[in-house]
C-alpha cells in the first residue's frame, strides 16, 4: 500500500529594509542620488512539510528520519504499467541531519495515538510528544539549494516509507515517492523531469516499452 507523499512547501520572502530620514532645510526633501544602492532583499528559510497517513485509526508514527544526498545519478527509466516513468536513481553522499522518534515505547504509543498521530511534520520543527537524536541539541541545519533529502517514516505497525525532495537556488521544493534500492539508489514515481535530477554525463537508459 502507498502511502500520502510529501507535501512541498517553498518559501521566499522579500523584506525591504527602511532607510533613514534625513533633516532638510528646505520644506521638501532632496531626491536620492540616481547612482544610490539598493536595499538587498533577504530570502527566507525553505520550509518542507510531509503529510502522513496510516491505514489505521491507532497507527501511530514511531520516528522520522532526513538524510542529505549532495547530487544524483540516473541509472534507469522505466514505463509502469499505468504509463508513468519510474526513475531508478542513486544518490551521492549521504549525512543523516535530523532524526526524531516517539519519547515512549510502542506499547504505551497505543494508549495514546491520538498525540503521537501527527498527520503533518515541518522540517526542524519537533512535535510533542517526540525526542530528536539527531543532532544532539538543537534545531538541525536548514535545507541547502541543490541538495536532496531523504525522509523515512516509521510508523508504529511497521510499516515505513520514503519521500525525497530537492531545493531548489530560489527555495521551492519538488519531492516524489521513494522506494529504496541497493546501497543509495531509490525508485522515484512519477515521471521525474531531468531538472530534477540535474545529471552529469552518464547516459540515459530507457528500457524499451512492451
Amino acid at each position: 500500500m502507498r502511502y500520502s507523499g510529501l507535501l512541498m512547501v517553498g518559501a521566499v520572502a522579500l523584506a525591504l529594509a527602511a532607510g533613514c530620514s534625513l533633516k532638510a532645510k528646505t520644506k521638501t526633501p532632496p531626491p536620492a542620488p540616481a547612482t544610490a544602492p539598493a536595499e538587498p532583499a533577504s530570502a527566507a528559510t525553505p520550509a518542507a512539510k510531509i503529510h502522513i497517513s496510516y491505514a489505521h485509526p491507532n497507527d501511530t508514527l514511531k520516528s522520522l528520519k532526513v538524510t542529505q544526498f549532495t547530487g544524483a545519478t540516473l541509472l534507469l527509466k522505466e514505463v509502469q504499467n499505468d504509463g508513468k516513468t519510474a526513475s531508478l536513481v542513486r544518490f551521492n553522499g549521504g549525512a543523516p541531519i535530523w532524526s526524531i522518534r516517539a519519547g515512549r515505547s510502542v506499547l504505551s504509543l497505543l494508549s495514546s495515538a491520538k498525540k503521537y498521530h501527527p498527520t503533518t511534520i515541518e522540517y526542524g520543527k519537533l512535535p510533542g510528544g517526540y525526542v530528536q537524536e539527531v543532532p544532539d541539541q538543537g534545531p538541525p541545519a536548514p535545507l541547502d539549494p541543490d541538495s536532496y533529502y531523504v525522509f523515512k517514516i516509521e510508523r508504529a505497525s511497521g510499516s515505513t516509507n520514503y519521500e525525497v525532495i530537492k531545493v531548489a537556488s530560489d527555495g521551492t521544493v519538488e519531492g516524489y515517492d521513494a522506494d529504496p534500492r541497493a546501497g543509495t539508489s531509490y525508485n522515484l514515481c512519477c515521471n521525474v523531469p531531468q531538472s530534477f535530477l540535474e545529471l552529469d554525463s552518464t547516459p540515459d537508459l530507457d528500457l524499451p516499452g512492451p
